[in-house]
């Protein structure tokens, strides 16, 4: 049975169990690994991810082999308590055309570089002796920075039970030099709040769900890392993934991978998806992204009334027509107010509270109150009628 099981052609595995057996999967992640990476222990490694993480076993299979062998391209091993890297299982989401709900369709696999991660990639350069992050609290013994022509960096922690001031990355090269960069907390804040994720767990009240709730200074110290990569002699792995990881946003068709790795992560866009996973137990607020995350839930696009030269070359025919459920909304109205428009309506047929919708689109309905009072009213009365049915 399991010589059965190892010949099945990849594009016949069934399940991720079976993945593990197969000869072909194996070979995949060995034309890919990086030298020090064995498809062996990936494999073991993986083994364990699926029982500290049982809903990545519902994951379609070359979903899951193409994020399993970017880890391995990346050299890094996922789910662990190294807290390098993370495979988080999403549920895709289609909507129904006929009840206007969105539906889970099948589950997929985003890949999520930890911050330690991001250390790892970046000393493989060469060039780079050393790299940390930190975070400066109000209670510390020792804060000093400066720039200019006498720049420095010195921190030594207290307590660090005080107000969050700061956070910052540091790196040493192996010519003596260095660079570091500090960002204040509020930076910090509004670097969080300007990405995919956090705005989706704004839209559907979940922000105690993220990896920010959570694991607030290791997605501080990863954010300083980030903002110091610029500056930094980048690996060829460490461009990657920076371009890869899934906190930022980015959602990659790993089962595409999987079967032409010769083509690179393709990045999608435009899916509705939400995902979760089970969080490391050993370790600290170092294993921060292994925590239950919501992804991006950006709604998929009604068509507005665009030109020809607009729209997207491989767009369906049929999604170029206009839908039964845009009757109502006036033609003259500004494409970027029915839009808004119609991101909230589907918002609210998944079942986003009325509350969290107002105050996430609060600035854009203010501007539509001034511009087209009409579609303001039908959006507000819209989003009453879900109010009194929350």
């Amino acid at each position: 049975m399991n010589t059965q099981i190892a010949k099945i052609p990849l594009r016949q595995v069934q399940d991720v169990k079976t993945l593990l057996h197969n000869d072909q999967a194996r070979q995949q992640l060995a034309a890919v690994a990086a030298k020090h990476m064995s498809p062996e222990r990936l494999m073991r490694v993986t083994a364990n991810a699926i029982r500290t993480t049982p809903k990545l076993q519902r994951a379609d299979p070359l979903s899951f082999l193409g994020a399993l062998m970017q880890c391995a391209a990346l050299g890094l091993e996922p789910n662990t308590v190294l807290g390098h890297a993370y495979l988080i299982p999403f549920d895709k989401k289609e909507k129904n055309k006929k009840t206007g709900r969105w539906e889970v369709v099948g589950t997929q696999v985003q890949l999520v570089i930890g911050y330690k991660g991001f250390i790892d990639l970046a000393r493989r350069s060469g060039h780079i002796t050393s790299i940390s992050a930190g975070i400066h609290y109000s209670d510390d013994e020792l804060w000093e920075h400066e720039e200019g022509t006498e720049a420095r960096l010195r921190h030594r922690p207290g307590p660090q039970e005080g107000e969050k001031l700061h956070a910052y990355a540091i790196a040493k090269f192996t010519d003596g030099g260095h660079a570091y960069v500090v960002l204040p907390w509020a930076k910090v804040m509004q670097i969080r709040d300007n990405s995919e994720n956090w705005k989706t767990a704004v839209r559907y009240g979940k922000q105690q769900d993220t990896p920010w709730a959570k694991h607030e200074d290791a997605m501080a110290a990863k954010t300083a890392i980030r903002a110091l990569a610029k500056f930094l002699p980048l690996s060829v792995e460490m461009a990657d993934a920076l371009t890869i990881d899934h906190d930022q946003g980015t959602r990659v068709d790993y089962a595409a991978f999987a079967q032409s790795p010769e083509d690179g992560p393709q990045v999608e866009e435009g899916e509705e998806i939400d995902g979760e996973a089970t969080e490391v137990e050993e370790g600290s607020d170092e294993q921060q992204d292994a925590g239950q995350q919501e992804a991006p839930e950006k709604t998929k696009d009604k068509p507005t009334q665009k030109t020809s030269s607009e729209r997207k070359p491989e767009a369906k025919e049929e999604q170029d027509k206009p839908k039964d459920d845009d009757a109502g909304i006036p033609p003259a109205s500004d494409p970027k107010f029915v839009k808004l428009f119609q991101d909230i309506e589907a918002e609210l047929t998944d079942g986003a509270p009325a509350r969290g919708i107002l105050k996430f689109h609060e600035a854009a309905l203010a501007e539509v109150e001034k511009e087209d009072p009409d579609l303001h009213g039908q959006i507000m009365s819209m989003i009453r009628e879900a109010e009194a049915n929350d």
